[in-house]
């Protein structure tokens, strides 16, 4: 797929990050849908009044008592002295006293000046490290601290919509997920952010050429189904149209899908054809055009395309897993 439409972050100079035109400072005249649209993001918490101490703790009725009833002295029987019982406690008292002296005696004149043994030396044998069981993504992919929904593929960043989405290591990343790339004329573009090629500058002669695509943005329309229909119209002439004639668009029916989160989204997959294409273009493309969390104004947009009948193509069903992945970002 050639890119002759397609104008990046590098090539235009400055773009306003509001409407993603070059060189703008707000919205321009033609310029339609662009720079709104973003994942819900949660509302911040209501401060909460502050808690009451807690009732400081009742005594119990009987301190140092566990259950709270005292233990009553065991009376002592009438009619016996404890003249006897007494003599005979303070004739013990003594005794142990006499012992205890006796032991001091011997310990200090009898080789007090040793030192105790050392206690005996511990060996204990070093723990083998644990492997984690959650699969990692692979070392060469972007992003490596997300964890992506298809596993062994890499995360794609999308700040811009607040989003993130998967696709397979060997695609590349744009260094920079905030660089707008846009198809069309500057005055009315379909634009991407947080973009990701696969097979980038395979054409000789044409380093922007790319057999597939994807990325995120949004636009207007009162529902998710209008959105994903107007954007796939949209990017299929501004994208695909050559030498002056536009492309034949072939839709598949309107797919009501969850994304991860419960969230819910329109996709529709369309065969895209070119009668007149170019050198480095593949006759057919194959778009996938995905519009979710519609407010009643506008949906966040996401768009994967890629050349088909070419060596080593995207399927289709690849561009679906793509685009199913498509998540707001987490927190």
């Amino acid at each position: 797929m050639s890119s002759p439409g397609n104008w990046g972050s590098n090539e235009y100079g400055h773009y306003d990050p509001n409407t993603g035109q070059p060189g703008a400072s707000g919205p321009q005249p033609g310029m339609q849908y662009q720079g709104f649209g973003a994942f819900s993001q949660p509302q911040p918490q209501q401060p909460q009044p502050p808690q009451q101490p807690p009732p400081p703790p009742q005594q119990a009725p009987y301190p140092g008592m566990v259950s709270g009833y005292p233990v009553q002295p065991t009376p002592t029987p009438p009619g016996k002295s404890r003249g006897p019982m007494i003599a005979a406690i303070a004739l013990a008292s003594v005794a142990v006293i006499a012992i205890v002296t006796t032991i001091v005696v011997l310990s200090t004149s009898g080789g007090g000046s040793q030192a105790a043994p050392p206690p005996p030396t511990r060996t204990s044998t070093p723990s083998k490290p644990t492997t984690s069981a959650t699969s990692a993504a692979p070392p060469t992919a972007a992003n490596p601290q997300l964890t992506p929904l298809v596993p062994g593929w890499q995360v794609v960043t999308v700040p811009k919509r607040g989003a993130v989405y998967d696709v397979p290591t060997n695609w590349k990343l744009d260094s920079n997920p905030e660089g707008v790339h846009g198809f069309g004329p500057p005055d009315d573009p379909v634009t991407m952010t947080g973009v990701a090629e696969y097979q980038k500058g395979f054409c000789t002669g044409a380093p922007t050429s790319y057999r597939a695509v994807s990325g995120a943005t949004a636009r207007r329309g009162p529902d998710d189904t209008a959105v994903a229909t107007e954007t796939l119209q949209k990017f299929a002439a501004v994208a695909h149209t050559r030498a002056g004639q536009a492309p034949v668009v072939l839709p598949g029916p309107p797919e009501q899908l969850q994304l991860a989160g419960g969230v819910p989204a329109v996709r529709i997959t369309a065969q895209i054809t070119m009668p007149s294409p170019e050198p480095c273009d593949s006759a057919t493309v194959a778009v996938s055009v995905l519009a979710t969390n519609n407010d009643g104004e506008s949906s966040v947009v996401f768009i994967a395309a890629a050349d088909q009948n070419v060596p080593d193509a995207v399927p289709v069903d690849t561009l679906k897993q793509i685009t199913q992945s498509f998540r707001g970002a987490p927190k």
